[in-house]
C-alpha cells in the first residue's frame, strides 16, 4: 500500500486521517487536518513507541505501524477517547512538563495520576492491580500512602521532590486498559443508552462522568438528570422507528445542558472550557451521523 509522505505544514484530509491514527496510541491531538508541531511531536512519540528513527516526518514505516495498531477502546471513537485524555493530562507536551508528576487539582480531589487517576478514589488493591506492572515497587508503596485520601499542593510537591513520576507510556496503558473501561461502565449504568449514540457522542458522556463521576441526584446534579430523561425518550423513539432527523432534534438538547453546568465553576476554569467542548462535539457528532 502507498502512503502519502507528510512533513510539518502540510494540511488536508490526509493529515487528519494521520492525527486520528496517532490517537491509537495516545498522541492525544485534536483532529483539525493541521500538520503543526503538536502533530511532529505526536509522530517523534510514535516513532518512539514504534522503535523507529525519530524524525517527526510522517513515512511509510510510521503509516504501516499505526495501521496495524488496535483501537485504543473498541465501544468509543478513537478520537473521542483521545478527548477524554488530552482534557485529563493537557497533552503529550503538557504531560511532559506537569502531569507526569503526582499532582493535586485541587477541591476534594486526592492525589493524582496518570490521566486523571485519582487515588483519593481507589482502594490499595485497585492501585496493585492497575498499576503494578508499570511501576517500580518503591513507587507504588510511596503513592500508597494517599489511597483514600485527600490531597494537597504540598504533598504533590514532596512526591515530586522524591523522584516520583509516572512515564506517559505507562499513563496510557492503565488508562486504556483499566480506567476507561471502569468509567465506561459507570457511564453506561447512568445513562443505559450510551452504545445507541452516534459517533463521538458516546465519548462526550463518558467524558462528563469520568469528570463528575455518574450520580444523577443530589447537589448540582440537575443537569445530569435531565440528560437521562433526554436520552431516556430519544431512545425510546429510536426503537420505534423515527428517522435520524427526529433522533437529532430530540438529541440536541443535551448540548444545552452541558452548557448550563458551566455555571457551577468560574469562567476562567478549565471545566467551562471543557463543557463548552463537550457541547460542540455533541453538535457536530450528531449532524455527522444524524439527517
Amino acid at each position: 500500500m502507498t502512503y502519502p509522505k507528510l512533513t510539518q505544514g502540510s494540511k488536508g484530509k490526509d493529515v487528519s486521517a494521520l492525527q486520528t491514527l496517532l490517537n491509537k496510541v495516545g498522541a492525544m491531538l485534536r483532529v483539525d487536518g493541521d500538520y503543526g508541531p503538536g502533530t511532529t511531536a505526536a509522530i517523534r512519540y510514535a516513532q518512539d513507541v514504534a522503535r523507529q528513527q525519530v524524525t517527526g516526518v510522517a513515512d511509510a514505516a510510521l503509516w504501516d505501524f499505526l495501521h496495524k495498531q488496535p483501537q485504543p477502546f473498541a465501544p468509543l471513537d478513537t478520537n473521542g477517547v483521545a478527548f477524554i485524555a488530552l482534557e485529563e493530562t493537557g497533552g503529550l507536551a503538557y504531560y511532559q512538563r506537569v502531569t507526569r508528576f503526582p499532582h493535586y487539582p485541587g477541591g476534594k480531589s486526592g492525589i493524582t495520576i496518570g490521566v486523571g487517576y485519582d487515588l483519593r478514589f481507589h482502594t490499595a488493591d485497585e492501585f496493585y492491580s492497575d498499576w503494578s506492572d508499570y511501576l517500580p515497587k518503591a513507587t507504588l508503596q510511596e503513592l500508597e500512602k494517599d489511597i483514600g485520601k485527600q490531597g494537597s499542593a504540598a504533598r504533590a510537591e514532596a512526591l515530586k521532590a522524591l523522584g516520583i513520576e509516572v512515564p506517559f507510556y505507562a499513563a496510557w496503558q492503565v488508562f486504556v486498559r483499566k480506567t476507561l473501561p471502569g468509567f465506561y461502565k459507570k457511564t453506561l449504568i447512568a445513562y443505559p443508552s450510551l452504545a445507541a449514540l452516534p459517533g463521538l457522542c458516546a465519548s462526550v458522556l463518558v467524558s462528563l462522568v469520568y469528570n463528575r463521576g455518574p450520580a444523577l441526584s443530589g447537589h448540582n446534579r440537575e443537569e445530569m438528570a435531565n440528560i437521562r430523561r433526554i436520552l431516556d425518550q430519544a431512545e425510546q423513539a429510536r426503537q420505534q422507528g423515527k428517522t435520524g432527523a427526529e433522533l437529532k432534534q430530540m438529541l440536541l438538547p443535551v448540548a444545552d445542558e452541558l452548557l448550563e453546568m458551566k455555571r457551577y465553576w468560574p469562567v476562567t476554569s478549565g471545566l467551562v472550557k471543557r463543557r463548552q467542548l463537550e457541547a460542540n462535539i455533541w453538535r457536530d457528532s450528531l449532524d455527522a451521523h444524524l439527517v
